[in-house]
């Protein structure tokens, strides 16, 4: 069972070394062979994921879960809305929300059929979006750009690093075409991201 599409970055949260090196083995059967990260807690993933600037394949192992395990989930995708997920779980944990999951007592080929269909899936749905299209995040960074906001300032504002204000300000410039900050201004006016009455600051940072 060998994929015929790429999958960039994949994030492993697990606190359990047997399970993060079964799955990276699983992940090389089905032909991934992606950036990966691993992870031991929901903190140090949220943490990550504010981080980043791509979107992210989740795999999270149902042993990392504090608390309630729909509440945890629904709170990493506030923070990353446009990664995918799949969670591994017991047989006996019921999930009511709308995830994709897999027991651990499921044979080796339900296991790999699963994870091969999900990142099949999103794949295919990556490959249908739009690419002129902000995420989140850059719609974000594009509000506080044009309400004048320096890189220093949108960075504490939404508690990442410079460097990643810059990544996501050069994203939103290659998919836009627009170079400059009245550009921008006037490009989020029209969509809707500020509004026109708002008081704009004069910063060209």
């Amino acid at each position: 069972m060998k994929t015929n599409y790429k999958i960039k970055k994949v994030v492993i949260a697990s606190n359990n070394y047997i399970y993060t090196l079964g799955i990276k083995t699983i992940l090389s059967v089905i032909g991934i062979r992606p950036e990966l990260f691993d992870v031991e807690s929901v903190d140090e993933l949220k943490d990550l994921l504010k981080e980043q600037v791509f979107s992210l394949f989740l795999i999270l192992n149902e042993d990392i879960f504090n608390n309630n395990i729909e509440q945890t989930i629904s709170e990493i995708k506030r923070i990353s809305p446009d990664c995918p997920l799949i969670l591994l779980k017991n047989s006996q944990t019921v999930i009511k929300t709308n995830i994709k999951w897999i027991n651990y007592d499921e044979n080796q080929s339900d296991i790999l059929k699963k994870l091969d269909n999900f990142f099949k899936e999103e794949n295919q749905k990556d490959l249908k979006k739009d690419q002129t299209i902000l995420s989140d995040r850059e719609k974000d960074i594009l509000k506080e750009v044009a309400l004048g906001l320096s890189n220093k300032e949108i960075a504490d504002k939404l508690f990442i690093s410079i460097n990643t204000v810059i990544t996501h300000r050069k994203n939103i410039t290659e998919k836009l075409g627009i170079k400059t900050i009245a550009g921008l201004t006037v490009y989020a006016i029209l969509n809707n991201y500020i509004d026109p009455e708002q008081e704009i600051l004069n910063n060209d940072s």
